[in-house]
């Protein structure tokens, strides 16, 4: 829900703006605007699978057998929690195992954006404004799903279960290890940034909205 919000106020910040000068030679702030929004929903979908496709490869590569997998938003038929998609493993034996399990996301996460911030250090994502535009909405979407869990205090997130394995079970004392959490989040969202600044540079500096993916939430 977070990610419409964000794609809203987007959209205010563009129709409510300075046209560019240079209309014809590129799209405008509105119309990138609203085919992010478009985007926005095939985008959620390709990020989900990849999120729970990682536990289930990790978990079948760690020998575990696969009991549900769903990408379909409902409640875990164990818990009664409700999740956007869960992956339910049976047979990971250690901590270690498990905590691979869990992090296996991020580890997703990290290495798409990581290709993100190549591209964007080499000059290297597309030319045109629409194919940059889709480059962007996907890359926030892998940038929220890592950030997401850093202020998640519930038992059932995954982030949570491994500070307790590491020790840190209370809000108090997981405070390191969501500090960590925040200065990997800045690092791997500053390149995500700098590409909705250049998207959205024109002729006329003081047209550009300066968006931080942060006020996203979950893009």
């Amino acid at each position: 829900m977070q990610r419409f919000v964000f794609l809203i106020v987007l959209a205010a910040f563009a129709w409510c703006g300075p046209k560019n000068a240079t209309a014809d030679e590129r799209p405008s702030d509105r119309n990138l605007v609203l085919a992010g929004m478009a985007m926005a929903v095939p985008t959620y979908f390709l990020e989900l699978s990849v999120h729970e496709g990682s536990h289930a490869l990790m978990a079948k590569a760690l020998g575990a057998d696969l009991v549900a997998f769903s990408l379909v938003p409902g409640f875990h038929p164990k818990t009664g929690t409700f999740y956007l998609g869960y992956t339910t493993v049976r047979g990971l034996r250690t901590d270690r195992q498990r905590a691979l399990f869990l992090m296996a996301p991020k580890a997703s996460n990290s290495i798409m954006l990581g290709g993100f911030a190549l591209m964007h250090a080499t000059d290297a994502l597309p030319s045109n404004d629409y194919g940059r535009t889709a480059v962007l909405v996907l890359a926030t979407g892998f940038w929220v799903d890592f950030s997401r869990d850093i202020l998640a205090f519930s038992k059932h997130n995954d982030t949570v279960k491994i500070y307790n394995m590491l020790g840190m079970d209370s809000a108090l004392k997981s405070i390191p290890g969501r500090l960590v959490h925040v200065g990997l989040s800045v690092a791997m969202g500053y390149s995500i940034y700098r590409g909705y600044e250049e998207l959205f540079d024109d002729a006329a500096p003081s047209s550009q909205p300066l968006l931080l993916p942060m006020l996203d939430g979950r893009f």
